[in-house]
C-alpha cells in the first residue's frame, strides 16, 4: 500500500548507524530502514566508507521511495566527518575521526591550531578534529588537495552529491571541528592563516532548499526530479532543534548516542572549562550554545556487554553494586571527556560485576555519573530531556532522575530524536506554531540507597590523578 502523504527522508549518518528514515512535514515517523555502519580501513587512513555508504542509502531511498511519496532529502551526521570535493566528487577519502595520525601532526598541529579560548573545544588526537584531518591532508597530499574545490561537511556532501550545491551550514561547521569561533561568528585563526577559506563555499541555513534530485539520483532511486534537497545540519543540533520547534527550547537536551551531547542554552561560554569537556556548538539558527561533548554512548557499550537486562534488574543489580563497592572510573575509550588524562586508563574498582544484570547496571550508573557531572558543568536548573539511545534506557533515567531532585527528567518515546528533528527541517520557514509530535515520558527515579553518596564517591576518584 502506498503512503498518500508529502514525506520527507533523512539520511541519518551516524558513527555505528546508517538510518534512512520517512517521516510527515510535522516531525511523525513513518517508517525507518538502518543498517550498521563501519570505516574503510584500505585507504591511506581509516575513511568514512562514502563508496558504500552511497549505494546503501540509495537504495533504502527507492525502496522507501515505493511505499511513500517522498517530497524532500536532507542528511544529517556527526560533527567530525567533511570531504575534499572536486566538481566530480570526493579527491581523496573522507578522513574518519579515529584515522591514526601520523607522529609529524600533533607537533604541526600545535604550532597553528586555534586555542581552546578561540573555538571552546578541546585538543584531541589523530584527527579527531577536521582540522587536524585538513593539516594532515594538505601536507600528506598535497596535489590531490590542491585540486579541491570545496570542502563539505558530511551533510553538505551527501546534499551535494544528490542533486543540490554546495553549501556551508552553520551548524555542521561550528561542530567541534575548530573550524569556527562562535564569539566572533567567523572562521577561526587555522583557516585564515592556512589559506582554507575558500575550500567553504557559500552559507545556507540547514532548512533551505539547495536544489533538487538530480536526473542521475532519480533513475537510481525512482523518486522525481523535483525532489527538494535540503542543506542538512549537525546531527545534535538537528536533535536539539525539535524540542526548539516543539516549543521546549529552554530544556536542558542530552542527546545521545555513541556521544553524548549535552545542551544549555544561556549558558556563558567566556567562562568554560576546557577540563570538563565543554565545547560551544552553534545551532542551526546561529546561536552558540553551551555544550559537553563526552563519548558515554561508546563506554556504555563496553561496559554493558551483549546480554540485555530488564531495566528493574538493572536497578536492583546497581543497589548491590553500591552496597559492595564496586565502581566503574572514566576511561574506557581514548577521549577522556571530563576528566583530563584519563583516555584509555578506564579501570572498575571494587568486586568485579557478576552476571549481566550487574554488567547492565554497571554501565548504566557510570553513563548517569558521567551525565549528571555534565548537566552541573552545564549550570543546568530547567527540565532534562534525554533524547537518542539512550531514551529507551529507562534505568538509565530512573538513576539520573533520582541523582537531578529538582529537576524534572523526560525521556523521549523515540531513540530517533536526531533524524526526526532533521526531518522538521522541512518546511520550517513556513512553519508558525509548535509541532506537537514530540512526546515525553517523565522518569521516575529509583529508590537505590546509597546513590548520591556513590556518585560523589565517583566524582572524587574520577578526578584523582594519583590513579593515572
Amino acid at each position: 500500500m502506498v503512503d498518500s502523504g508529502d514525506r520527507v527522508a533523512v539520511l541519518d549518518l551516524g558513527k555505528t548507524n546508517i538510518k534512512v528514515l520517512v517521516a510527515t512535514s510535522e516531525g511523525e515517523p513513518v517508517e525507518l530502514l538502518s543498517y550498521p555502519n563501519a570505516p574503510d580501513a584500505s585507504g591511506p587512513y581509516l575513511a568514512i566508507d562514502l563508496e558504500r555508504i552511497e549505494p546503501l542509502i540509495l537504495d533504502a531511498l527507492k525502496e522507501l521511495g515505493q511505499r511513500h511519496r517522498i517530497r524532500a532529502i536532507v542528511a544529517t551526521a556527526h560533527g567530525c566527518g567533511g570531504v575534499l570535493v572536486d566538481e566530480r566528487g570526493p579527491v581523496l577519502p573522507a578522513m574518519d575521526y579515529e584515522a591514526k595520525a601520523p607522529d609529524w601532526l600533533a607537533g604541526a598541529y600545535a604550532e597553528i591550531g586555534p586555542t581552546y579560548d578561540e573555538v571552546f573545544c578541546s585538543l584531541s588526537g589523530g584527527a579527531m578534529r577536521p582540522a587536524q584531518g585538513l593539516l594532515w591532508q594538505s601536507r600528506a597530499f598535497p596535489e590531490a588537495f590542491a585540486r579541491a574545490r570545496h570542502y563539505l561537511l558530511t551533510p553538505q556532501y551527501f546534499a551535494f552529491r544528490l542533486g543540490g550545491r554546495p553549501v556551508s551550514e552553520i551548524s555542521s561547521l561550528a561542530a567541534q571541528g575548530h573550524l569556527w569561533n562562535p564569539l566572533k561568528n567567523t572562521f577561526s585563526s587555522i583557516v585564515e592563516t592556512s589559506g582554507w577559506r575558500s575550500l567553504f563555499p557559500a552559507f545556507a541555513k540547514a532548512g533551505d532548499v539547495i536544489g533538487h534530485l538530480s536526473p542521475e539520483m532519480a533513475r537510481r532511486t525512482g523518486l522525481d526530479v523535483s525532489v527538494e534537497i535540503l542543506a542538512g545540519a549537525h546531527d545534535s543540533n538537528a536533535n536539539l532543534f525539535r524540542y526548539k520547534a516543539a516549543g521546549l527550547a529552554n530544556h536542558t537536551v542530552l542527546s545521545t548516542g555513541t556521544w553524548m551531547i549535552g545542551f544549555n542554552r544561556g549558558r556563558r561560554l567566556e567562562d568554560f572549562s576546557e577540563a570538563r569537556a565543554m565545547v560551544a556548538n552553534v545551532d542551526v539558527d546561529g546561536e552558540p550554545i553551551a555544550s559537553t561533548l563526552t563519548m558515554t554512548g561508546r563506554e556504555y557499550a563496553m561496559l554493558a556487554g551483549d546480554r540485555p537486562v530488564s531495566d528493574a534488574r538493572a536497578i536492583a543489580a546497581a543497589a548491590e553494586l553500591i552496597a559492595q563497592g564496586t565502581i566503574a572510573l572514566p576511561a574506557f575509550v581514548d577521549d577522556p571527556g571530563p576528566f583530563p588524562g584519563s583516555g584509555g586508563k578506564g579501570v572498575i574498582i571494587g568486586p568485579k560485576p557478576e552476571g549481566s544484570a550487574q554488567q547492565g547496571a554497571l554501565a548504566a550508573l557510570y553513563a548517569a555519573f558521567v551525565a549528571d557531572l555534565c548537566l552541573d558543568v552545564l549550570g543546568s536548573t530547567t527540565p532534562i530531556v534525554v533524547d537518542g539511545g539512550f531514551a529507551t534506557n529507562a534505568a538509565f533515567g530512573a538513576l539520573l532522575a533520582a541523582l537531578r531532585p529538582g529537576q524534572t527528567v523526560a525521556m523521549s518515546r523515540s531513540k530517533d530524536g536526531t533524524a526526526l528533528g532533521a526531518g522538521l527541517l522541512w518546511g520550517r520557514f513556513g512553519r508558525s506554531l509548535p509541532v506537537n509530535s514530540v512526546i515525553l515520558d517523565t522518569a521516575e527515579p529509583a529508590a537505590v540507597q546509597g546513590l548520591r553518596e556513590a556518585a560523589h564517591r565517583w566524582r572524587r576518584l574520577a578526578d584523582d590523578k594519583t590513579r593515572l
